[in-house]
């Protein structure tokens, strides 16, 4: 069967997207889906995100990571699906986005696409946990997906990145473990890096991440919104929140581009 996809990025995390209205995409096919993200003999991506019907919203989001399993959400890949579905032809300048457990909010303007994230849930403050021996305090929040947060002075210290598989999967976490963010604070804006479980490894960026760590940052560090997020692609994320007396209206602000569109067979890859 021939599927179309179109690649899309957002802020260097990058994406398949596939228009699966018709439900003909072999979504249980986890090692399929693993090729097709494979970047050297695939199309190659972060993660793979199908357009479908929804009973509740514009549309339904569903999204792989690259490992081939199905996965909560997605805040960059929510900015590129709804301009996805531009693309597709549905003409409106907001859309309701229907995902594994919440309903995002997507706004589009000639300059970015605002998301409304939705309360953050699962909130725990200054979590001390050992890493190789290693004391570190962490912040847990989920924002779609749980997020691990941790400030640190030197964000290009290499030990991070060593240490974040085990953040990722430590025991004090739920069995699917979280994603792990590793975030500085400069003197207007806050450098970040993130870890993603399913990617197992490093990305250009996280959306989920990046309102994880602006939300911490507003509450245990007082930064006022809007929050400037420099992800690792070097790209800008805007996260605007409001943090007394309560969190809520939380939404991201950024870009999404296509990088170019394509047909494959799926038994090529099978």
């Amino acid at each position: 069967m021939e599927f179309a996809f179109s690649k899309y990025n957002g802020c260097g995390n990058d994406f398949i997207l596939i228009d699966n209205r018709s439900r003909c995409f072999p979504v249980a096919n986890a090692p399929f889906i693993q090729r097709l993200c494979e970047r050297q003999r695939g199309i190659g991506a972060d993660g793979l995100i199908l357009l479908e019907p929804s009973a509740s919203a514009d549309f339904r989001m569903r999204i792989f990571n690259a490992d081939g399993f199905e996965t909560e959400m997605c805040g960059n890949g929510a900015r590129c699906i709804a301009k996805f579905a531009r693309e597709l032809g549905m003409s409106k300048n907001a859309f309701t986005i229907e995902t594994m457990h919440r309903t995002l909010h997507a706004t589009l303007d000639e300059a970015a696409i605002t998301i409304d994230m939705g309360i953050p849930l699962d909130i725990e403050w200054s979590i001390p946990i050992s890493v190789n021996e290693i004391s570190l305090t962490l912040h847990h929040l989920n924002t779609g997906v749980p997020h691990a947060v941790i400030f640190v002075e030197d964000i290009e210290d290499p030990q991070w990145m060593q240490l974040a598989p085990k953040i990722r999967s430590h025991p004090y976490f739920p069995a699917k473990g979280v994603n792990v963010n590793f975030a500085a604070i400069q003197q207007t804006e806050i450098l970040i890096r993130t870890y993603e479980r399913g990617v197992e490894g490093e990305t250009l960026a996280c959306g989920t991440g990046a309102t994880a760590t602006a939300i911490t940052a507003a509450v245990l560090y007082k930064m006022e919104s809007p929050i400037s997020i420099r992800t690792r692609s070097g790209d800008l994320l805007k996260i605007k929140l409001e943090a007394s007396p309560k969190i809520q209206n939380v939404c991201m602000e950024g870009p999404a581009s296509c990088t170019f569109k394509g047909k494959f067979i799926s038994p090529l890859f099978s």
